[in-house]
């Protein structure tokens, strides 16, 4: 078998023909970041010193990164022999400049960076801002920079929050700032030009919006769009006054203010965005709804499009503050919230049958997607289908049996964007319909899988948690097999007793010869 040397810091290893970089790199335990394995998220993005990796290894990168001798180890099938390095976050960031900092509301500052080849982000996205101590944290961009030669963003203070603190306090004009590429599908694509567009945000969820409902406003046509902003106070309606000019600016152009605390309050909807929501389309909405703020109204928000509009384009955005907001519960060494239980959903699902036949489709699909798949690598199917049974049923029942990973530690590893949860929530969608299943059904059955979502989606891996401490678990830790078992590399069967490199973050099994480590 052809084998590859690539030396990675001070390790040499050798890369065989069956195998990817990554995969070869996992087989010797050397610590690397990475996620979905499928060139989709850039978790694993490495830098080559000598050697030139592959096309296909560089793919969907910017072409200035690509030119520095950026890849994908995960796409990278090395031709001639490589050095490479991981590098650091910091290394990928451009250092922007403050031009501007004003104060929006109370506890909301603006901050305008100007703008950089490097950074060019689509009306919609967001960019990750980088602390001095390394901390990085995303902030919607609230311009076009393209358009507007300056990088806006709109920083709602959190008292402990590390960056935001930050920003609203210390940062000034003059000072330039890390800032990471922009990221996030919060985007309203010109092949949807023609369809109506809702806009529902909480809060700085606004700030994706303003972006987006500019550019809407921008392109010719003759579509409707709609724009729901919920605050508690009506001093939180901080882009009230320009929002109302733009209204009566144009006349496909319809904007609502909603605040669930000023009960004397005759500018707008009195409760909150989401009551709004269900009175102001009853019937449901035909186009493309985008939803950004608090997770708890992006959540209910989704649930109540899902019920009423089937089929609308529906994409989201929740607003994940620094620091940590969720009351939970310690139970089994892991940090616990769950949702309230759900006994009629388990009754329609006929006490577990129709429960354990959409999941067993499911995976079926899961497993062939070209998106989904690679997250399953080295995954028995069987036991995923099981341990996602023993789960979904003690939430509906509220028995707490489960004795399983939380989401949150079984998905530490994994980056998942918002999107990637919306389309996994779609293929399940699919699969309960195919099973008989309605749409309040399914809608209850959503509502329990979106409860997890801040657990899930991220932008880079967590640390699994046990109680209130963070445990880093990577590598290769050497074990003695009890039973026997198949080398996850070869498929070599592995006798009782043998010698075998367990893969601690997923739980793979190499045999003595596959997973032994090559001298440096």
């Amino acid at each position: 078998m052809t084998r590859m040397q690539v030396r990675y810091h001070q390790q040499r290893i050798e890369v065989r023909a069956d195998e990817t970089l990554l995969q070869a790199l996992l087989r010797h335990g050397l610590p690397v970041r990475y996620s979905c394995r499928a060139g989709t998220c850039h978790t694993c993005m490495m830098r080559a010193t000598s050697g030139r990796p592959p096309d296909a290894a560089r793919r969907g990168l910017r072409p200035d990164l690509a030119e520095q001798g950026y890849f994908l180890p995960c796409k990278c099938r090395p031709t001639e022999p490589m050095r490479v390095e991981q590098p650091s976050v910091a290394g990928l960031a451009t250092r922007c400049e403050v031009v501007e900092a004003r104060s929006l509301a109370a506890g909301i500052r603006c901050l305008r960076l100007r703008s950089h080849p490097a950074i060019e982000p689509r009306a919609g996205q967001h960019v990750r801002v980088l602390h001095p101590d390394g901390t990085a944290r995303c902030y919607s961009v609230a311009s076009l920079p393209h358009h507007d030669g300056y990088i806006e963003l709109h920083v709602r203070r959190i008292e402990g929050g590390r960056v935001s603190c930050w920003l609203a306090d210390e940062v000034a004009v003059g000072d330039r700032i890390a800032v990471l590429p922009p990221a996030g599908d919060l985007t309203n694509p010109e092949a949807e030009a023609e369809r109506d567009l809702l806009l529902v945000a909480t809060g700085t969820g606004l700030a994706p919006l303003i972006a987006v409902l500019r550019e809407a406003l921008g392109r010719p046509g003759r579509r409707r769009i709609h724009l729901l902003h919920g605050v508690r106070n009506r001093t939180e309606l901080y882009a009230d006054a320009w929002l109302r000019v733009l209204e009566s600016n144009h006349s496909r152009f319809s904007y609502l203010p909603c605040c669930s605390a000023e009960p004397h309050w005759h500018g707008g909807f009195r409760g909150r965005v989401t009551d709004c929501l269900r009175k102001r389309f009853p019937t449901g909405f035909r186009g493309r709804i985008l939803l950004a703020g608090r997770p708890d109204m992006v959540t209910e928000a989704t649930a109540i499009c899902r019920q009423r509009c089937p089929s609308a384009q529906l994409r989201s955005d929740p607003f994940h503050f620094d620091h940590a907001s969720v009351t939970s519960v310690p139970s089994g060494g892991e940090e616990r919230r769950v949702p309230p239980p759900d006994p009629e959903l388990w009754q329609r699902l006929d006490q577990g049958r129709i429960l354990r036949a959409v999941l067993h489709d499911f995976y079926d699909r899961a497993f062939a997607d070209q998106q989904l798949g690679p997250y399953f690598a080295g995954v028995t199917r069987q036991r995923l289908r099981e341990k996602q049974y023993s789960f979904l049923r003690s939430l509906m029942l509220g028995t707490r049996d489960y004795m399983g990973q939380r989401p949150r530690n079984a998905h530490h590893w994994m980056v998942i964007s918002d999107w990637l949860f919306d389309y996994r929530l779609d293929l399940m969608e699919q699969c309960m319909r195919d099973h008989g299943l309605t749409e309040p059904w399914i809608g209850r059955w959503h509502a329990i899988e979106r409860f997890f979502r801040s657990d899930i989606v991220k932008d880079s891996p967590w640390p699994r948690r046990i109680g209130h401490n963070e445990v880093l678990l990577d590598g290769i830790e050497e074990a003695v097999l009890e039973d026997g078992g198949q080398c996850d590399a070869c498929q070599r069967f592995i006798e009782r007793g043998e010698s075998v490199c367990f893969q601690l973050r997923e739980g793979r099994v190499y045999c003595s010869d596959c997973g032994h480590r090559s001298a440096g």
